[in-house]
């Protein structure tokens, strides 16, 4: 079996954004984007970080991109030199060669297709340049826009996981989707 590749830095553009690195520049607008009582309601994390924890995360982000092999690709996702989002690939499993991919976007670019855009992007990562075989994402059922991004990018709905975590104080279930390099025809296009 080969072995998984390792990419850093990471740069890729589609049609409306960019995918990269954080810098320290950017703990402002990844503050703001995960400071959004609409974000936080979406998320995992109990409460919105500090401005002081962004900056500790941004900066372990960092560590993290330089160990072999890397297992975490945490990106900006950049609308016109500025940050509006964050795109999550982890590598679940080398020897299976399975990954997990999230994304977070700011409100103001909610409904303009940068979900699928970074979606697509993380999937593109993934097989072309990792070379996983399976790449998966969860997502509330009621979050009907992320499920269409989903699904946009080319994976396919394989169930609900029911009380799948606990999230204050409440136990969500997640929708599990996932997509096989074996699925795809040719590479995944940003902006089909």
């Amino acid at each position: 079996m080969t072995e998984l590749r390792s990419v850093r830095p990471v740069r890729m553009t589609g049609p409306g954004c960019l995918l990269r690195e954080w810098d320290d520049g950017d703990v402002p607008a990844l503050w703001a984007l995960l400071d959004d009582a609409r974000v936080a309601d979406r998320v995992l994390d109990e409460a919105p970080p500090s401005p002081d924890d962004v900056r500790a995360a941004v900066r372990a982000w960092r560590q993290a991109a330089e160990q072999s092999p890397r297992r975490e690709y945490r990106l900006a996702v950049v609308v016109a030199d500025r940050p509006v989002g964050l795109g999550n690939l982890a590598v679940e499993s080398s020897t299976h060669r399975r990954g997990e991919i999230g994304y977070v976007i700011h409100p103001d670019h909610w409904g303009r297709g940068l979900g699928t855009q970074v979606a697509r992007l993380l999937v593109r990562l993934g097989f072309e340049q990792l070379g996983l075989h399976r790449i998966e994402a969860t997502t509330r059922p009621d979050h009907t826009a992320s499920c269409r991004v989903l699904e946009k990018a080319g994976m396919r709905r394989e169930g609900i996981s029911r009380d799948h975590l606990h999230v204050r104080g409440r136990w969500w279930d997640s929708v599990r989707y996932a997509v096989l390099a074996t699925d795809r025809a040719g590479p995944v296009h940003p902006g089909d």
